[in-house]
């Protein structure tokens, strides 16, 4: 079973490449979605982050993304505290969907990992696949979202290896900014090739 993992930095793209797999047919794990269920009202990591960082939630409600958030960003060993609550949950959530995956005979699955890089979690896979944007089409994206600001962007962009190192480390670099059907293309014939 091929194991492709899918990066890229904050607005770059990366959900869309994530969803057109899943057109094509592929299994995907999500990361980020995985923390968010850890995070949910009764989630896993709800109670070891309340007991760490105090209020930011309650786990009837779970925790309080924004809350804990300008936590994190602005304070490094925070941000380490919260990731060793995260990571080993979304490692062992992540181990349960390639078993399950083995024993229904995918041939390749992807791995969306928005920190791959930084977490090691490359070293888990067969392919990656990193998609990307310029710094201005990314800016503007991420700009657009509810809450967010440009220090808040640039703290997050901060903490994440520059897109340049993610492009030079892929199997396939796959842009974004030039619509939807040519990134769909390249990656359509990209796992194909695989296949």
């Amino acid at each position: 079973m091929n194991i492709i993992g899918l990066t890229g930095s904050i607005g770059t793209g990366k959900s869309t490449a994530a969803q057109m797999c899943r057109h094509l047919g592929l299994w995907v794990h999500d990361a980020d979605a995985t923390v968010h269920q850890l995070m949910a009202p009764y989630g896993e990591a709800v109670f070891p982050i309340l007991a760490v960082f105090g209020d930011v939630g309650s786990v009837s409600t779970g925790i309080d993304r924004q809350k804990l958030g300008q936590i994190v960003f602005s304070d490094a060993d925070k941000k380490k505290q919260l990731e060793s609550i995260l990571h080993p949950l979304v490692h062992a959530d992540r181990k349960l969907f390639l078993s399950h995956a083995r024993r229904h005979y995918q041939r390749s699955v992807i791995l969306d990992v928005p920190l791959l890089f930084e977490t090691q979690g490359h070293l888990q896979c067969d392919y990656i696949i990193s998609v990307w944007a310029s710094d201005y089409l990314q800016r503007v994206r991420v700009l657009k979202r509810p809450g967010m600001t440009a220090e808040k962007f640039a703290a997050i962009n901060a903490s994440q290896l520059p897109q340049y190192a993610k492009r030079s480390a892929a199997d396939l670099a796959l842009a974004s900014g030039l619509g939807r059907a040519y990134s769909f293309r390249m990656l359509k014939r990209w796992l194909k090739r695989l296949s």
